[in-house]
């Protein structure tokens, strides 16, 4: 994954085209998602920009990356107490159907208390292709319960 700037070292509107080496932009981007599962602790695929989840990736459980990126951090947050949880980074390329189900990286939460945000933070190795196609699976000790999802990534300029 590329170094280079971010937005925040920009403070005023005097740059200009010519001064900045656009291939060196780093752009952030994130989506949400939430779902409900009261009666279960098994492992699910959550649906990007929508609610539910499901225990087999399919079509609504997948995001297309428009440029090489790599994840950076999931935040999640219950209405229960799932305690020990696996936030699984799950990718496929061009050709195939549907997100590996088995996760390209996984990271170990503890979410043994209700209504607290937790952040999975993801390793440099988290890292996708242009038009690949990435998604999310959350596998809890307990019972899920009323879940939101945060996840950020940042993507390569186009």
């Amino acid at each position: 994954m590329r170094t280079g700037i971010r937005g925040a070292q920009i403070r005023d509107d005097t740059v200009t085209g010519d001064e900045i080496d656009e291939s060196t932009l780093v752009l952030r981007h994130f989506f949400n998602a939430k779902y409900t599962n009261t009666g279960g602790s098994s492992k699910v695929f959550v649906r990007p920009v929508d609610t539910g989840s499901t225990t087999s990736p399919g079509v609504n459980n997948k995001f297309i990356v428009p440029s090489n990126g790599i994840l950076k951090y999931v935040l999640i947050r219950s209405d229960a107490t799932p305690g020990s949880t696996e936030i699984g980074f799950h990718k496929s390329s061009d050709g195939t159907e549907q997100l590996n189900s088995t996760a390209t990286e996984t990271q170990t939460i503890d979410l043994s208390t209700a209504n607290t945000v937790v952040k999975a933070t993801f390793s440099n190795s988290a890292t996708f292709s242009a038009h690949d196609v990435i998604g999310i699976s959350v596998n809890p000790t307990n019972n899920h319960g009323r879940v939101n999802v945060t996840v950020v990534f940042e993507l390569e300029p186009f």
